[in-house]
């Protein structure tokens, strides 16, 4: 399907952090009242920020509205996703936290009996959309207070509704990886990714390679609490995870 002008324009925005009038006539071939109309209804939106002759990125301590993070790396994200339902198998109990990466597994889950436990509104709803009424999946959402922008069930009620559960695996999003672990940059949904580590019997990690290398705000977890990490392809902030003797965790490229 092909993008509509406003997913273009995040694509852009991603790139450069600012996209002026100018730059995105240029770029998409539209006029620049059309241009300004898409800027306004994005600011309005919440998805970037009017600046003087164009829109920024939305400059928020907790997270991105979730479409603007959407469009990053969306092919590298699919792969890795795919990469991550190949481990699965019949009748598995699923842990899946709310992130961009984690949402493609709405599009890669194999065809058999898996029950999936999720804080986020967005994957169920892409789940329900590609079952129509028929697939083999059982989709629980935890409680919890919805969080402006993100889809996200967090807060106490979704900590105590995961701690309810047993899951095979929990696949999970994060938002920086260094030796020293798995972070995020928004408190409200680390908790709930803890919880979701301490009851599953085994851990993967889904990142893009912009990932490896950063810490966020909050610590998640140690990497010996993980089993794979599984990224996109080799970089040099990705190898020093490569060589873990002693380690449970593995680390795997999709190409």
């Amino acid at each position: 399907m092909k993008p509509t002008r406003q997913e273009q324009i995040l694509r852009l925005l991603s790139e450069t952090g600012q996209l002026h009038v100018e730059e995105a006539v240029a770029r998409l071939e539209a006029s620049p009242a059309t241009v300004r109309r898409d800027f306004n209804q994005m600011a309005e939106a919440g998805l970037a920020e009017r600046i003087r002759g164009g829109i920024k990125l939305v400059n928020e301590v907790d997270l991105l509205p979730f479409r603007a993070r959407e469009v990053k790396h969306p092919n590298e994200k699919l792969e890795i996703a795919r990469r991550a339902t190949a481990f699965l198998n019949e009748g598995d109990v699923v842990f899946v936290d709310g992130g961009t990466t984690t949402l493609q597994l709405a599009d890669t889950l194999p065809p058999i009996k898996l029950r999936i436990i999720t804080n986020s509104l967005t994957l169920a709803a892409a789940i329900e959309r590609r079952m129509m009424g028929r697939g083999p999946w059982e989709v629980f959402l935890t409680g919890g207070y919805l969080f402006p922008g993100t889809g996200l069930l967090v807060g106490p009620s979704a900590q105590y509704s995961i701690a309810q559960y047993h899951a095979d695996w929990a696949l999970l999003s994060t938002g920086g990886i260094t030796e020293t672990g798995i972070f995020n940059d928004n408190e409200h949904v680390v908790e709930s990714e803890r919880l979701m580590i301490k009851h599953a019997d085994r851990v993967a990690v889904l990142a893009d390679e912009s990932k490896f290398g950063h810490h966020a705000m909050r610590h998640i977890a140690n990497l010996d609490q993980l089993d794979y990490l599984i990224t996109n392809r080799q970089t040099e902030a990705s190898r020093p995870f490569e060589d873990r003797q002693g380690t449970k965790l593995k680390l795997i490229y999709t190409s």
